[in-house]
């Protein structure tokens, strides 16, 4: 049928060019004939795509037009003839002028047919269209918008579509065209305004124009076709479902397709309508029948275009569309090599300056990125990076595609970040991600997608970097994205997916429970939108299964790893063989099988676990990426088995994976240490059933290479230092103190990374040895007679929290102040190292959907990134150590220099570990001198588990009923036989003079006890104490020479206190914030004012969570985080007369950390600190204050605040000056009044 038209429309060129040949220049029909050979020749062009009859036909138009001069009667119907030819050739070259030109002459037109002409219609219909075609077209516009804030080009064609639809009233035929004109229109409008308005107000036209067109009308077909198209768009805004039903399920597509059967010349175009509908409904529903339909009636439209078509190109890019997305679900490789075929087909038929080239480069780029995922040939990448920059040129600033084209060269560039680990790429990728956000402004109908791909982006910038505020931002955006999805949207489950996925995140790096909390909800909430058979149900499954194994690893709430097991299975069952996602699904149920063995002890899971292990290692063979991990988490089921039933086939059959293993984890590899630490503890275990010496050197020679490998992370080489330092200590090998000095050092580099205390807090609970690493390094050192390395060690591994404080800052800001470029430089290097290392970590579940080629690329651009960043840090570490006075850059500070802080009195330090506790006293000039610790002649270990046993009556009692008895005869009376004696006769033997100035320097459980009140001390002694030496000797260098003012913080009048102060001190002299005046913001901003400041309130001890402990003021409370963030350039002395002050409570998982109140202020700056080790009498406030502030006035000097606490004690132990009153006397033992109080700094 087609063919026999074509032959029709060629006699029919024929006949009129004969005639044409018999009406010369001059015959007055010579323009009707000319216009009768040019609509032939279009004709003939429709259907052929020949360009030289388009060409023809534009020219004979013009012969015609120029027959018909201006202010002839006939020159309209000319003039509408060559600008519609015009318009044609502009949609097949591109080429602007044409269009510009059609426009010009359809104006004439109009001008030529005004209102009240019978046909004044005709001009307002085709100038609208092309005028809407320029809006749609016009890639270098700037975009006017009108004060009726319409963008004009569109604005006109509108108002023109409304004339001509005024001027076809129901019944006139031409009214269904009208209808659907200016519903395109709108539609136009819409897909650059976003605005619902225009999408409702073009499905009613479109509903009206097909109750004009009913079954058997010529336009029937048309107009259910575009009704269809217009739902759909409906549907993908706002998801309706009752959208999906009218036009998802095909209804009108269908009945159109029925109506335009095979050589009808609109079949083709609604093969194509019914092909993208199903399409539609497919992504919606994940039913493979309707892609396959799908794709079945586009090749069946590309048959009908063929070369030379000019619709060809769309057909070839329809196809090519369809089968990629079938590549995406089934991973037939076939289907993207034809894809990628008909995509550069579609291509060559769109040369530069053809309309549609943008579309043809964006979507040939996007096949490339695929293939390039799915094989790793970095030339198709590059070739796709190159397409995108190439539709990006062509979409310049103002045109409606140009936030397509920065997203989709977004999303190329952060791939390539992803397998080269080049930064330049990432930070371009953010860039366009941007600046595709800010061209999709609220209510745009991008604006989701630019919110979800910026976010994905900031995820992997946060991954790669460590900062905190990139995470932040992301989890934001995938927020935002997902207010922007009602329910029922289809991209709804997409967004909860990853809004989940980077709260998980965000939960692995700041242990914070809401967030997982939160994610386990969304990912419950994606589930529910996966029904079963849906495409990406697995992946779901999956992913809710990981969150809620990572709550029970947390809660250990059984419910929670059933639970996750039960989606395991299901995921897996989703997964059959020949899946590309199998394997992860076996090797994550694995992992929950032996997790539930490891608390329930049931060796059938033990067993699956294994049998599920096998598989997935089956299903990666070398060369595969993760094949590594298999084989180390095969090898630690077997040795798991082995431990159980003691069969030594399971532990040699594990030692021989985890040789393998170990062989595709090169040094830089993520995996290597936790493969070495493997390894060497099943050879350790061998070692214990079969004493076979090889197998010990081994695994001792494993760990050393970990703790060596300056390519890997310091927290991974410090956890190959912990091990090392286990088995030597176990085995009792040689070299135990070289392992403790590199475990310090590298604990210290491991902290470096974290960029607040709190962080730092929890990274120091999670490793076991850490707590006491200090403790039982200087311990081996005194045991082996390197007395001055025992302090050198106990330095460097306490007080790691507060290193990043202001007062006593990190080194790396004093380095700023000398080098801003190599402080930088080191953080930045420091966080991208630990950012590697966290998103690479074995054993936590790996997200799904990746191929093994994907995978394999981005682990070797890792390594190559983690080498780099090694050998970099490296070298930074060693060019600060060039400095002047940065020699010890992140190593221990030297004896020598911590030997100043005894300058002005002897330090004791009391090292509390298992193998031995020690006393050490240092002063300034000599050799320092130690006397072990012991209780009763007992072994080494009794007197660290006297002092643990003491600490926790301590924190039993304190504050309580019978607390006085307590502290009396048990906590003071033991501290004074085991502790206080032995260092008052050192003392004495030193030559200490009585009322001299000492610090006590406690470790472990002792820093939280009353050691100053026990025995002689309070008598024969001024007690003060300190965290570190470091920490002293940097209080006594903070002078301040201004004269002392009191800021007098408090919840109540101050009535005494002020009273004391001023009379001691003079008018003028003492500020006060009381009462509703004492906020939390007016105290911080007082605090930097006055060298002198009093806390009178009372103080909120949070044990759980020391930072969060506080001074409870008028509105919100002083946090310790909040002090920690203060600056306080003037600090010079602080009295916290609050409870609990100088006690961070029973800190288990760090208790040689100094994490209270008193520490806090003294760090920030602060010299000299007066706090409270636990509730103190209200009345006894103002009496403190009293007594301490005429002694302090007297000598209006902050170094004799020691003093001036000497005197309060003094005077309230004999029970004068405030204390003399009856009414004093009456109100409780004084011995815990007094004991409370303690004097910390210089």
């Amino acid at each position: 049928m087609l063919r026999s038209r074509i032959v029709r429309v060629i006699e029919l060129w024929r006949s009129h060019s004969n005639t044409l040949d018999l009406r010369p220049p001059g015959d007055p029909d010579r323009s009707m004939s000319l216009n009768n050979l040019a609509t032939a020749l279009q004709t003939r062009f429709k259907n052929t795509g020949q360009m030289v009859d388009l060409e023809e036909a534009v020219t004979r138009h013009r012969h015609a037009l120029d027959l018909y001069p201006p202010g002839h009667p006939d020159r309209s119907m000319y003039l509408n003839n060559l600008a519609h030819a015009l318009h044609t050739r502009f949609e097949n070259t591109g080429q602007m002028v044409d269009l510009e030109e059609a426009i010009t002459h359809h104006r004439g037109d109009l001008d030529l047919r005004p209102p009240g002409h019978p046909y004044h219609s005709i001009p307002l219909n085709n100038l609208a269209t092309a005028l809407r075609t320029r809006f749609k077209n016009t890639a270098c516009r700037t975009i006017t918008i009108s004060t009726t804030g319409q963008i004009v080009d569109l604005g006109e064609a509108i108002t023109h579509h409304r004339g001509a639809l005024d001027l076809c009233p129901p019944g006139h035929p031409v009214r269904p065209t009208s209808l659907d004109n200016i519903a395109a229109t709108l539609l136009t409008g819409f897909d650059q305004t976003g605005q619902m308005v225009d999408l409702e107000e073009a499905i009613t036209h479109r509903r009206s124009a097909l109750d004009l067109c009913p079954p058997g009308h010529p336009l029937h077909s048309y107009s259910l076709d575009n009704l269809a198209i217009a739902l759909e768009t409906r549907f993908d805004r706002l998801a309706r479902n009752a959208d999906l039903h009218e036009a998802g399920h095909i209804i009108y597509n269908r009945r159109a397709l029925g109506l335009c059967p095979p050589g009808h010349p609109d079949h083709s175009s609604s093969l194509n309508h019914l092909a993208t509908a199903l399409r539609t409904r497919f992504e919606n529903t994940g039913q493979m029948v309707d892609l396959e339909e799908s794709i079945t009636h586009h090749r069946g439209a590309l048959d009908l275009h063929l070369l030379g078509h000019p619709l060809r190109s769309s057909s070839l890019n329809n196809l090519a569309d369809a089968l990629q997305v079938r590549f995406d679900n089934m991973g037939q490789m076939a289907d993207l090599e034809e894809s990628i075929a008909h995509n550069i087909g579609a291509l060559d038929l769109r040369p530069p300056g053809h309309p549609d080239r943008s579309m043809s480069l964006n979507n040939l780029a996007i096949a490339m990125q695929t293939r390039f995922e799915n094989t790793g040939q970095m030339a198709d990448l590059e070739e796709s990076i190159t397409h995108h920059r190439g539709a990006l040129d062509l979409h310049l600033l103002g045109h409606p595609l140009r936030s397509s084209s920065l997203n989709n060269l977004a999303d190329a560039l952060r791939v390539r970040f992803d397998n080269m680990g080049q930064m330049a790429d990432l930070e371009e990728s953010i860039a366009h991600n941007i600046g595709a956000l800010d061209l999709r402004p609220p209510g745009h109908p991008g604006r989701s997608m630019s919110l979800n791909n910026l976010a994905i982006a900031m995820q992997t910038r946060f991954r790669n970097t460590g900062q905190m505020a990139d995470l932040e931002e992301s989890i934001t955006h995938h927020r935002g994205t997902l207010d922007l999805y009602p329910p029922g949207h289809p991209d709804l489950s997409n967004s909860l997916n990853n809004l989940a996925n980077a709260l998980w995140t965000r939960f692995r790096n700041t242990g914070q429970m809401a967030d997982l909390e939160e994610s386990i909800t969304h990912h419950r909430g994606a589930l529910d939108l996966y029904p079963p058979g849906h495409r990406v149900r697995s992946i779901s499954l999956d992913n809710l299964a990981v969150s809620l194994q990572t709550r029970f690893r947390n809660t250990g709430q059984m419910a929670d790893l059933e639970e996750s097991i039960t989606h395991h299975y299901g995921a897996l069952d989703l997964c059959p063989p020949g899946h590309p996602n199998r394997s992860m699904s076996l090797n994550n149920l694995a992992l929950s099988m032996q997790a539930r063995f490891e608390n329930t002890s049931q060796m059938v899971d033990l067993e699956e676990s294994i049998t599920h292990h096998r598989g997935a290692l089956d299903l990666r063979p070398p060369g595969h990426p993760l094949r590594s991990m298999s084989l180390i988490n095969l090898a630690n089921a077997l040795h798991t088995r082995f431990d159980n039933t003691g069969e030594m086939a399971d532990l040699e059959e594990s030692i021989t994976h985890h040789h393998r293993a170990l062989g595709l984890c090169p040094p830089g590899h993520p995996n290597r240490s936790t493969s070495l630490i493997n390894l060497a503890n099943a050879l350790g275990t061998r070692f214990d059933r079969l004493a076979c010496n090889a197998d010990l050197h081994e695994a001792v020679g494993l760990m050393q290479s970990g703790t060596d490998d300056t390519f890997d992370t310091p927290a991974h080489r410090y956890s190959c230092a912990s091990e090392l330092i286990s088995f030597l200590t176990k085995y009792e090998q040689p070299g135990l103190l070289g392992a403790f000095e590199a475990a310090l050092n590298l604990l210290q580099l491991s902290l470096a990374v974290y960029p607040d205390v709190e962080q730092r807090r929890e990274a120091l609970g999670t490793n076991h040895l850490s707590s006491s690493l200090a403790m039982d390094a200087a311990a081996h050192a005194i045991e082996h007679g390197h007395l001055e390395k025992a302090i050198e060690f106990l330095e460097q591994g306490r007080g790691m929290l507060w290193s990043n404080i202001r007062g006593y800052r990190h080194p790396i800001e004093e380095v700023r102040q000398v080098s801003p470029d190599l402080a930088e430089r080191f953080r930045t290097t420091s966080e991208q190292l630990e950012a590697l290392a966290t998103s690479s970590q074995l054993g936590s579940v790996q997200p799904l959907g990746e191929s093994p080629t994907e995978l394999r690329a981005v682990s070797e651009a890792r390594w190559a990134q983690q080498r780099q960043l090694s050998s970099e840090r490296e070298d930074i570490i060693h060019q600060i150590r060039q400095l002047v006075g940065f020699e010890h850059f992140l190593n221990a500070v030297p004896f020598r220099e911590l030997q100043a802080a005894a300058s002005e009195g002897p330090v004791i330090i009391i090292n509390v570990a298992r193998r031995r506790s020690d006393i050490i006293i240092l002063h300034q000039h000599d050799t320092p001198i130690f006397l072990p610790l012991s209780v009763d002649g007992e072994d080494r270990e009794a007197a660290y588990h006297k002092i643990q046993g003491l600490s926790e009556v301590f924190f039993d009692t304190r504050g309580k009923p019978g607390f006085s008895a307590v502290l009396e005869h048990t906590i003071l009376k033991t501290l004074e036989e085991v502790l206080v004696t032995p260092t008052i006769e050192m003392l004495e033997g030193l030559g200490v003079r009585k009322n001299a100035r000492i610090w006590w320097c406690p470790t472990s459980a002792l820093c939280a006890l009353p050691i100053h009140a026990a025995g002689q001390i309070p008598i024969k002694y001024v007690s003060s104490y300190t965290p570190t030496l470091s920490a002293l000797i940097s209080a006594r260098n903070a002078i301040n020479e201004q004269s002392p003012v009191l800021g007098n913080m408090s919840d109540s009048i101050p009535s005494l206190l002020a009273r004391a102060a001023e009379k001691a001190a003079g008018p003028g002299r003492v500020f006060s914030l009381v009462e509703a005046d004492a906020t939390r913001e007016a105290v911080l901003g007082q605090l930097p004012n006055y060298p002198w400041v009093h806390f009178a309130c009372h103080g909120l001890l949070n044990i759980s969570h020391p930072f969060q402990s506080a001074f409870a003021l008028e509105n919100d409370p002083l946090s310790l985080s909040d002090l920690v963030k203060a600056r306080l350039p003037n600090a010079d002395f602080a009295f916290l007369a609050a409870c609990d002050s100088a006690t961070a409570g029973s800190t288990s998982t760090t208790p040689d950390e100094a994490l209270h109140l008193a520490a806090a202020v003294q760090f920030c700056g602060v010299r000299s600190v007066v706090g409270t080790l636990w509730p103190m009498a209200d009345q006894d406030g103002p009496r403190v204050a009293q007594v301490f502030y005429r002694h302090m006035f007297k000598e209006n000097d902050s170094q004799k605040s020691a003093e001036a606490l000497q005197k309060v004690v003094s005077t309230m132990r004999r029970k004068v000056g405030p204390w003399a009153t009856a009414e004093a006397q009456n109100e409780g033992a004084f011995l815990p009044r007094w004991a409370n109080y303690i004097h910390i700094g210089a």
